[in-house]
């Protein structure tokens, strides 16, 4: 991207400033407008910041960077504000900020009214910040702070520049406000909508906890006014009655119906009588009566219905729903819907998790970014080339929409692809399918957007709420750019109402539960409720022409991702459905599964031939054993054709989750491509990068593990150099586990040669003879080649034998030899029991650990000990029998060159401490954790390849000799840099220390055969 040079803008500024304060008093009289000032003046100015305020650039319209609003006045409890600020600047038409611009001769700066507006606009278009200027003053409103009529224009207000600041500053308003700002993600860094301070209330959260407190009110209401209810049927009247008022209030900021036409709204009859006027104008299944009856034989208090809308409006709220996107509307009813309306013992309302989210820990939107990537790559390849007319079969489903984000974004892709066609192809010819606004404008009609959303959109999800919502977002979509004028046009001209019913297009069901649910046999007859909650869904019969057609031809989507463990604690007879013989998932064979998975096979089966399928997924089913069912899938299919990998990269916020973006062509793939991402903001706002080509056959049931075909070959030809691995001449063991480590573990307070004293956790002094006590590591940072020393002790209740086998000591030799030491334990004796072992304690072995495994792994030949998660190899050599404990995550695990092994200990801590090997590790199949941690667990470090030395060869014989030596060096220059407290010496032993690693390194390599070439491009592609 090419933007205009800071040091032209800066030029461009200086004559705008010289211009303005040469003519000040002119400019600052009334009767410079502030059209006048827009085109002398902000326009200039958007341009020395970079901005393509007239799209010289000749992108598609609805990828301006600059979008200008004619002045529309309208008057809002007295206060004269717009129907829409003067500038909006976009990033892929995505808007960033606003800035609003009044004539030089308002005084800005103090000025109540010009502040409210800029920060109302900038709060519910939920932008981090907006701008208000006459040019004499710029002023920076800090949009995340909810405004309020009459407060003081200096409240929200970051900064403000006079005229002359705008040349003084101007490396600070370019650092902050440029294009080149914009595009880089450096915008997004200084104004983070993530950062919470007091006083900082964003609109969405606002918005959610006043439709929160509504449906409690509503709820409340109807359950005293209408006692036969049941639950269903309030949350079904709350959901619906909630849609409708806010569909309609923001139709009055549309200017599509009547401004505080709802306010004027004295009872739930009047209510009732404008639902049904709205029906008559809108259809689309929002207002349908027909089969209503519910909502219009309930009685609801009219003191309600006044208090409800009181808040739709100033004072009481700074709504301003023309500036609100139908994506953010979505994004916030789809936290909404994470709770539903129960009706306690005691005839109570409560607001409650639905149990679905509960298990599958809360609900997390999608991010937009996210899903305008899956729709690039999979709607975005079947458009290219066609036509309107061919694209009318084109078949895009959710087949667990939610609330629509999805099918939301999916639509304006679609609708901006038929603008761009039919303003490419003689816009005059389509006068059915574009209609002209403004100066040289054109967009779709209403007839053109019903048509396209009904052809080419459809979703399905088992939450009903959800797909009232989903409905509700693409009907908001369809109205938007629309006006009373064009509402009105659409009537007289088509004599159809103005919105489309979408039953037929977004239907509520169980996405993965079809009709051979009942022929597996259950345990009794299925209740009404069983059967509402399972929801079983024919797809054929419910898109019988779709799928006489071959099947939808895109699926995308973020299926629910609910682990087996959790399915069965919510819906246990859905779970024994899908491990049944009757049902149609072979990826449910497995012993664990999560539901994610079953969503990726039922969609293959939906797809029709050459139709593509794209999803945002945790990637972990790559390696994990449950995964093999739906890799095979694939694999045997050739489906992959694309992965974008988030590695440890969180995707979604606040959420732990290890994702990646999966791409699946219904056809034989040759080759799939991969991408690796390594820095979010980097792949979100520079692009792709890094995308590596493979064959096919790359992937088959095994785990998949992708490298650089450049590292791969280079790993190959390590392999294939050393016939050895690491478990050939070393033995690598866990930990101790005693399964009650806040027992057995302590920390002293002093200590001499026959008893250490120390606090339990009640901070009671105990004191245990030493002679039962092992050196211990608990919680040791390691520093590679380091030599760390053990923080604490362990009771070691075990006597060693000959064969080198540990057996426990004896009530009476423990009460004999170490008394102090029994007391202790038999003080936690209760607890001591409560420890599942196998097999069971008994009277004489209570004391026991929980876990047998290396009670003989700590006398002897020094060994190597490591952490197992870490972000590089930390191995250190200890030669004091230290004891540590772990299991299979760790903390810690131990290495001992095997009996008669000639290779020393110190030339196989050089390997594994090299960063080739350490590359091999992690990038094979190790698991990779939050922060970037990967494990080097035994089944990882065992089959490294290992370089054995040819003792019959002098040079190599050389090489070992003094690898071991510098090794030695090393771990001595890393004690004495940790005893060194003197900067410039520490400093000096740090230099050695990186030279003898250097050199060690070196070495190795040589062994390995790893040139500078070969190091080089291991370090910049893994």
């Amino acid at each position: 991207m090419t933007f205009l040079s800071k040091e032209a803008g800066r030029k461009r500024i200086k004559d705008l400033v010289n211009q303005f304060k040469i003519n000040y008093l002119e400019y600052k009289n009334g009767n410079y407008n502030e059209t006048q000032l827009r085109i002398d003046f902000i326009n200039p100015l958007l341009e020395a910041l970079g901005w393509d305020v007239f799209n010289s650039k000749g992108v598609s319209q609805h990828l301006r960077e600059v979008i200008q609003e004619d002045t529309v006045n309208v008057e809002d409890d007295g206060i004269i504000a717009k129907k829409k600020p003067d500038y909006a600047l976009c990033l892929y038409g995505k808007r960033k900020l606003y800035i609003e611009v009044k004539k030089p001769a308002v005084h800005v700066e103090n000025s109540i009214e010009p502040a409210f507006q800029v920060r109302r606009y900038g709060w519910n278009a939920q932008l981090p910040v907006s701008i208000l200027t006459n040019f004499d003053k710029f002023i920076v409103y800090d949009c995340r702070y909810r405004p309020t009529i009459g407060e003081d224009a200096r409240i929200a207000r970051i900064s403000v520049y006079n005229f002359e600041d705008i040349l003084e500053k101007f490396d600070e308003i370019h650092e902050k406000f440029s294009a080149e700002s914009v595009y880089s993600g450096k915008f997004d860094e200084i104004f983070s909508t993530d950062e919470d301070r007091a006083g900082r209330e964003a609109f969405d959260r606002y918005f959610l906890e006043q439709i929160e407190h509504w449906r409690l009110m509503l709820a409340e209401n109807l359950l005293t006014n209408n006692f036969n209810l049941k639950q269903e049927e309030i949350n079904f009247l709350v959901q619906r009655l909630i849609n409708r008022i806010v569909f309609l209030r923001i139709c009055e900021d549309r200017e599509l119906e009547k401004y505080r036409g709802l306010k004027e709204i004295r009872s739930y009859s009047e209510l009732k009588h404008m639902f049904k006027r709205a029906d008559e104008r809108y259809n689309s299944g929002l207002f349908d009566f027909l089969e209503d009856e519910l909502s219009l034989n309930v009685i609801l208090s009219d003191e309600l219905i006044i208090e409800l809308f009181k808040e739709l409006y100033f004072p009481e709220s700074p709504y301003a729903f023309s500036v609100v996107e139908s994506s953010v509307l979505g994004e916030i009813y789809e936290q909404f819907l994470a709770k539903e309306i129960r009706i306690n013992d005691n005839n109570k309302i409560a607001i409650v998790d639905k149990p679905e989210i509960i298990e599958s820990n809360g609900v997390v939107t999608t991010p937009r970014y996210i899903v305008d990537s899956i729709i690039e790559k999979t709607i975005y390849p079947l458009c290219q080339g066609k036509t309107p007319l061919e694209l009318s079969n084109l078949r895009i489903a959710d087949i667990a929409c939610g609330s629509g984000v999805f099918l939301l974004a999916a639509y304006e892709y679609l609708l901006t692809f038929h603008l761009e066609w039919y303003l490419e192809n003689d816009p005059s010819q389509h006068t059915k399918e574009l209609q002209k606004f403004g100066k040289d404008q054109w967009k779709l009609t209403l007839y053109e957007k019903q048509r396209i959303l009904r052809n080419n959109i459809y979703g399905v999800d088992i939450d009903a709420q959800a797909v009232e919502v989903a409905r509700f977002s693409l009907l908001l979509k369809i109205l938007e750019n629309e006006t009373a004028a064009s509402v009105d046009a659409h009537l007289s001209q088509h004599r159809v109402r103005v919105l489309p019913n979408l039953d037929d297009n977004i239907q509520c069901g169980n996405s993965l539960v079809d009709y051979s649910y009942f022929e597996f046999p259950r345990e009794g007859l299925d209740t009404h409720n069983q059967l509402i909650n399972i929801n079983p869904f024919d797809w054929k019969s419910s898109f019988r022409e779709i799928f006489l057609q071959g099947g939808f031809d895109v699926i995308i989507g973020n299926p629910p991702y609910i682990r087996i463990q959790n399915m069965v604690k919510y819906s246990p007879i859905e779970f024994d459905y899908y491990r049944s013989e009757f049902s149609p998932y072979s990826c449910a064979t497995s012993d664990n599964f999560d539901k994610y998975i079953l969503f990726i096979e039922r969609s293959l089966t939906l797809l029709k031939k050459g139709g593509y399928l794209g999803v945002i997924v945790p990637h972990k089913f790559f390696s994990i054993k449950s995964g093999r069912e739906l890799r095979e899938l694939i694999s045997k299919g050739q489906y992959l054709n694309e992965i974008v990998h988030f590695g440890v990269e969180q995707v979604f916020k606040g959420k732990l989750t290890y994702t990646c973006i999966i791409k699946l062509i219904k056809s034989q793939n040759e080759r799939f491509t991969i991408e690796h991402v390594t820095s979010l903001k980097s792949w979100v706002y520079d692009g792709s990068h890094n995308v590596d080509s493979y064959p096919a056959s790359e992937i088959s049931a095994e785990p998949w593990i992708f490298l650089h075909p450049k590292v791969k070959d280079i790993f190959n030809e390590i392999r294939t150099l050393t016939s050895m691995t690491v478990q050939d001449v070393a033995d690598i063991f866990v930990g101790i586990q005693t399964s009650a480590d806040d027992k057995y573990i302590i920390h002293p307070v002093d200590e001499n040669d026959d008893l250490v004293y120390f606090e339990d956790k009640n901070k009671v002094l105990q004191i245990i003879e030493r002679g039962i006590l092992r050196p211990f590591f608990h919680d040791v940072k390691f520093t590679a080649f380091g030599k760390p020393s053990f923080n604490a002790y362990v009771i070691f209740p075990y006597k060693e034998f000959s064969g080198r086998s540990a057996v426990l000591y004896s009530p009476e030799e423990m009460q004999r030899m170490f008394p102090k030491c029994w007391s202790y334990l038999y003080s936690n004796k209760e607890s001591l029991l409560k420890r599942s072992v196998n097999p069971p304690f008994t009277e004489d072995t209570w004391f026991k650990y929980g876990r047998s495994q290396s009670l003989t792994k700590f006398n002897g030949a020094p060994k190597l000990v490591w952490t197992v998660l870490s972000l590089e190899p930390r191995y250190v050599y200890d030669d004091q029998d230290i004891v540590f404990s772990g299991g299979g995550n760790g903390p810690y695990y131990g290495l001992r060159v095997k009996v008669g092994n000639p290779h020393s200990i110190h030339y196989v801590q050089a390997i594994l401490c090299n960063p080739v090997i350490e590359a091999m590790l992690k990038t094979g199949k190790t698991s990779k954790f939050q922060g970037g941690y990967y494990s080097h667990g035994k089944q990882f470090v065992d089959v490294l390849p290992f370089r054995a030395i040819n003792f019959n060869d002098p040079n190599e014989v050389d090489i070992h000799e003094k690898i071991i030596d510098l090794v030695q060096q090393l771990m001595s220059m890393m004690q004495a840099k940790d005893s060194t407290i003197i900067p410039h010496e520490r400093k000096v032993i740090e230099r050695n220390c990186n030279r003898l690693k250097a050199e060690i390194d070196s070495l190795v390599n040589f062994l390995y055969g790893i040139t500078q070439e070969k190091m080089t491009i291991i370090e910049e592609l893994t």
